[in-house]
């Protein structure tokens, strides 16, 4: 396996004779995976709990005894071993270089392994969710960054935020082009997971797909994840929504006047020169969505307006889950709001309910959720805001033909 003995041996020893560059190296990502030698992770371990002598050094007079009583001194190598480590790189020369090549073989050793895993991947599900996992455990192990923030950077981020919301006005998300649901919610923001709820056939897909006509006309990047109907069906509902048209028209386009006909000719050309993007592939799992993500994301420079997945419990889970129905369907939404954080844009999508009107399968949907909307029959019901007015009814109805709720 990738590994540089040396780099470990100066990592060490360095560590020993400064106390400050111990904290620096936890700080930048180096853990006990970085060790590829397990007499170099013993010592490693056992730095972190011992105490320094007036200079800050590692004493081994009382560090050599001390492995000995926990009974790891012989599996360190023995105290010759200790004395080698410690006077490998006295200086701490090197010091940034070493931090560099100790991450870089632990990112190697899980390339190693994760190509294995996935030679092993009994179908293409399985081997976008290793892929993903591989990516990930990558990324960990040779990125510098800090994770966190202190309390300096992170009022900063937010003062740039609060005058940015400021000069936006009244609206600082994105509309939904539901005036009375815009100034309850302030509209749609990065991060947010929004989430429509509704018993079989009361219009989850039509609210959806308005939410998308209106990201849309306001020039967004938008995905459209359609498990249950082709894309010739989305399109159709979308173009319906636009154009204001009846849905028979385009279901019998015999039956179309001049009128309809002019005003689908001007949908089609909005949505044909629209950033819309819809994946209506078969057998979708979080994995395979959020490769999508992706690679739309990348060929948009990093923007993404809006994403919808229509519907949540349709989701496939990975192959040879042990799951429980209620764990898959938790974690498909966990997913989608961990989606919605990484891009940075609202993601809505939706979930049946049950005979008591709660979330089918899963009460983890609405802790997850930042909006959770009920399509009830006296109109549209907010169950959660997470920053807003809860329990109110807007008397928005479904109009079948004109594929919205008005």
């Amino acid at each position: 396996m990738p590994s540089n003995e040396s780099a470990e041996k100066s990592v060490l020893s360095t560590m020993m004779h400064h106390p400050n560059l111990h904290k620096q190296a936890m700080a930048d990502g180096i853990d006990l995976e970085c060790f590829w030698f397990p007499t170099n992770q013993i010592v490693f371990d056992a730095i972190k709990d011992t105490e320094r002598d007036a200079n800050g050094e590692i004493d081994l007079a009382t560090f050599v005894p001390r492995l000995n009583d926990l009974g790891l001194l012989e599996r360190a190598g023995g105290a010759s071993a200790i004395v080698d480590v410690f006077t490998h790189n006295v200086t701490g020369s090197g010091w940034s270089i070493w931090l560099e090549t100790l991450k870089e073989m632990k990112g190697r050793r899980i390339g190693v392994v994760g190509s294995r895993s996935l030679s092993e991947a009994v179908d293409s599900a399985e081997a976008i969710e290793t892929a993903k996992n591989i990516i990930e455990a990558l990324t960990g192990a040779v990125e510098t960054k800090s994770r966190t923030q202190n309390a300096k950077q992170a009022v900063g981020v937010f003062f740039d935020t609060f005058k940015a919301d400021h000069a936006a006005g009244d609206l600082v998300g994105m509309s939904t082009g539901l005036t009375e649901l815009d100034d309850i919610s302030g509209g749609m923001k990065g991060g947010q997971l929004w989430v429509v709820g509704a018993k079989p056939s009361r219009g989850k897909s039509v609210l959806m797909c308005q939410f998308v006509v209106e990201a849309i006309l306001q020039g967004k990047v938008v995905i459209v994840f359609s498990l249950e109907m082709t894309t010739h069906e989305v399109v159709s509902r979308l173009i319906c929504c636009m154009a204001r048209v009846d849905y028979g028209v385009l279901t019998t386009p015999k039956s179309a006047s001049k009128s309809d006909l002019n005003k689908i000719k001007r949908a089609c050309e909005i949505l044909a020169e629209s950033k819309l993007y819809i994946d209506s592939s078969a057998n979708q799992t979080m994995a395979s969505i959020e490769a999508e993500c992706q690679r739309v994301m990348d060929l948009n420079d990093g923007q993404i307006g809006f994403v919808a997945i229509d519907y949540l419990q349709i989701i496939k889970s990975p192959t040879k889950s042990s799951k429980s129905r209620e764990e898959e369907v938790a974690h498909s939404s966990g997913s989608c709001k961990q989606l919605a954080k990484h891009l940075n844009c609202p993601v809505m999508t939706a979930t049946q309910l049950n005979e008591q009107n709660q979330t089918r399968e899963s009460r983890a949907i609405e802790q997850d959720a930042d909006s959770l909307l009920f399509i009830c029959d006296d109109g549209i019901k907010i169950g959660k805001m997470r920053n807003g007015k809860r329990d109110t009814v807007m008397r928005l109805l479904l109009n079948g033909a004109r594929q919205r709720f008005e």
